[in-house]
């Protein structure tokens, strides 16, 4: 890892929770609920910007603290410390659309196959793999059931018939919050000689993401959720099973090596991860995306991921004690920090968007998802936040 004390403005590592919580200037004047979706900038991230760009306004591309190699090795290693894996199987793209498509496109699946896909998976793990029903493969969806163990029936039961070449599922998903026992679905993954893909959007920084220890073949998340990065820039993981003369359907000025010599042209290709950096980055994005993984380096990955959960348990603690019909009720065992709120106990209609409306009026943000109201706290919420939403809500059930 480079010194990125050197490199970087200094972070000091907040002494409480409040603290950190100060950093998103945001919560000071609302309450933002949906890290699962976009996460705000924090300060830090801010100053960082504005150094690299006073720095880059004297020097240009040649800015000593702010090289390209370096900022790209330190997030790649980063990245490889939460994923437990080599920095050699990071790359960096925009986001997991792109980086799906690029790879769905670059494989090869046998006709007459099947992928498995989760049913209500968001789009960019749905539309990639389209292009398949047009080559003679079948896509299926996978009923989510009522818990974990459910799905991991149902999955069984698809992946006994033989016939599937590839799963192509979320750890975590997007609307529920129901978080999928990975090392099982690995396990079935391997007895079965099904390829796994994985959106890791909704899970990397937010569960232990253990790809190797699953065999996953290729992910590719989001920056901007649970990693705090920039809304625009997402990772790509390949593992080191895949051949090393793998080459993507799409060719740039990038995919080559010694690609700063644009003559004369060539084929030989840089290696697999590497090649989803087609062509410029927006370096702008990994500024940025550096800074807020240096910021939770100095604040912990697994203590972030303790308080996301600790929060998250106080949140569905206080709803429930109000009447509320969480999801996670369902599953108590797992450890999720989306909160889907899907009624209340009371035998009467629940209306989700009525009650987002009446919490933005109290500068509160959620979000509706698949009939669900949708709560996802990251470590700018603190108890305050949960006693103001509190109080919101029983304002809104005392109309």
């Amino acid at each position: 890892m480079p010194n990125l004390n050197s490199i970087l403005p200094p972070f000091e590592t907040p002494k409480d929770w409040e603290s950190v919580s100060k950093l998103y200037p945001i919560q000071s004047d609302s309450i933002w609920f949906n890290f699962c979706g976009i996460s705000p900038i924090s300060t830090y991230a801010k100053d960082t910007m504005a150094d690299f760009f006073d720095e880059y306004s004297k020097f240009g591309i040649f800015a000593p603290r702010y090289s390209e190699p370096t900022i790209k090795q330190a997030i790649r290693e980063y990245i490889s410390e939460i994923l437990n894996c080599s920095p050699h199987n990071i790359g960096l793209l925009h986001n997991t659309s792109e980086g799906m498509n690029l790879y769905s496109h670059s494989i090869q699946l046998p006709k007459g196959k099947r992928i498995l896909i989760i049913e209500n998976e968001y789009p960019s793990n749905v539309y990639p793999w389209e292009h398949w029903q047009n080559k003679g493969v079948t896509i299926t969806f996978v009923s989510i059931g009522e818990t974990p163990m459910d799905f991991l029936q149902n999955l069984k039961t698809e992946l006994e018939k033989g016939d599937v070449a590839l799963l192509s599922v979320s750890p975590v998903h997007w609307c529920t919050g129901v978080v999928f026992d990975m090392d099982t679905i690995g396990d079935l993954c391997r007895q079965y000689h099904v390829r796994l893909v994985v959106d890791g959007s909704q899970s990397v920084g937010h569960v232990p993401s253990a790809f190797k220890k699953w065999d996953v073949e290729f992910a590719v998340f989001a920056a901007w959720k649970w990693l705090l990065g920039p809304l625009g820039m997402g990772v790509a993981y390949l593992s080191d099973t895949v051949p090393k003369d793998f080459n993507l359907i799409f060719k740039g000025a990038g995919s080559v090596k010694n690609d700063s010599n644009y003559l004369p042209y060539r084929d030989e290709r840089k290696p697999p991860a590497d090649q989803f950096e087609h062509s410029t980055a927006n370096f702008n994005d990994w500024v940025y995306f550096l800074a807020s993984l240096h910021m939770l380096s100095g604040i912990g990955f697994d203590r972030t991921r303790q308080r996301i959960y600790e929060i998250s348990d106080l949140l569905s603690n206080s709803m429930t004690n109000l009447g509320f019909k969480l999801e996670n009720a369902k599953f108590p065992e797992v450890k999720s920090g989306i909160i889907a709120v899907a009624g209340w106990n009371e035998k009467k209609a629940f209306s989700p968007e009525e009650l987002q409306i009446f919490l933005k009026t109290k500068k509160i943000f959620t979000v509706v998802r698949l009939g669900r109201l949708r709560i996802a706290p990251h470590i700018p919420v603190t108890e305050k936040h949960v006693r103001i939403l509190e109080d919101s809500l029983k304002e809104f059930l005392a109309k």
